[in-house]
């Protein structure tokens, strides 16, 4: 049996000094995150610049945690060349947006939804309006609904909601069941499905930790997925998590062979 390589001084050493980087950066990138489309939301070409400068800030805050995001050439060539799409992800960390807004080209535009209640307290209201993030009762279902498929009707082309049909994370070894969401908002605007499988960051952020680990997150665009009108919505969200979580374990295997083997 090989024995575990430890951390070089030098590398430990880098570590620490990022980390303390990071108690300055960190309250920076969030003071960015939540107020400059407050200041600057009502100007032309606001959101495109502001989530390009987001995804650089997030890097640099994903590189201060020492957390490096593998995206492969052909995962990114299909996201820039992406349009008329809805974004649907596993969820299994706090770390997945993070990873997923570093992985996504500058050439894709990307948004999300946010329940209203965020509206209602000072600065954030004008700021979620700048960013351009759509707001939602997700106490009423069917009305957030309803608010997602009517905005994303509104939404340039290039432009993809981005949403995780698992509802929340999940703590199976695979990919929890899929909500209909997705499926409902792809066919009443016309639109196919991105499938985006995110691997490793519930190894580095379990659920209740606080401070993530150190390491690599992959993350692999699969071909898009037609929503199948002629099946039950149901069957049509099951069928999407059979695709999804197929490639998920799949890309699991490999991946845990690749380690096995160094």
């Amino acid at each position: 049996m090989k024995a575990k390589k430890q951390p070089s001084n030098s590398v430990g050493s880098m570590i620490i000094i990022k980390r303390i980087l990071l108690l300055f950066y960190g309250p920076l990138v969030f003071l960015f995150i939540a107020f400059a489309p407050v200041f600057c939301g009502h100007k032309r070409g606001f959101r495109r610049w502001y989530w390009r400068t987001l995804r650089r800030s997030i890097g640099w805050l994903m590189d201060a945690l020492s957390i490096k995001v593998e995206i492969s050439e052909v995962s990114r060539a299909r996201l820039a060349a992406d349009v008329d799409s809805v974004i649907a992800v596993n969820h299994k960390s706090n770390l997945d947006v993070l990873a997923l807004m570093v992985a996504i080209p500058n050439e894709k535009w990307v948004t999300f939804s946010a329940k209203k209640e965020l509206a209602k307290m000072p600065f954030f209201k004008g700021g979620i309006k700048g960013a351009g993030i759509i707001l939602v009762d997700r106490e009423n279902v069917k009305s957030a609904l309803g608010d997602l498929i009517v905005a994303v009707a509104k939404q340039p082309r290039q432009c993809s909601l981005i949403l995780f049909p698992e509802g929340t994370r999940t703590r199976a070894k695979g990919l929890g069941s899929f909500k209909a969401g997705a499926i409902l908002i792809a066919r009443r605007n016309e639109k196919t499905i991105r499938p985006i499988c995110i691997l490793n960051s519930d190894k580095l952020m379990p659920p209740k930790a606080f401070y993530p680990r150190p390491g690599t997150i992959r993350v692999e665009v699969l071909d898009s997925y037609q929503p199948q009108l002629s099946l039950r919505v149901r069957d049509d969200a099951d069928q999407l998590q059979r695709y999804m979580s197929t490639a998920y374990d799949s890309l699991s295997d490999a991946s845990r062979a690749n380690r096995s083997a160094r």
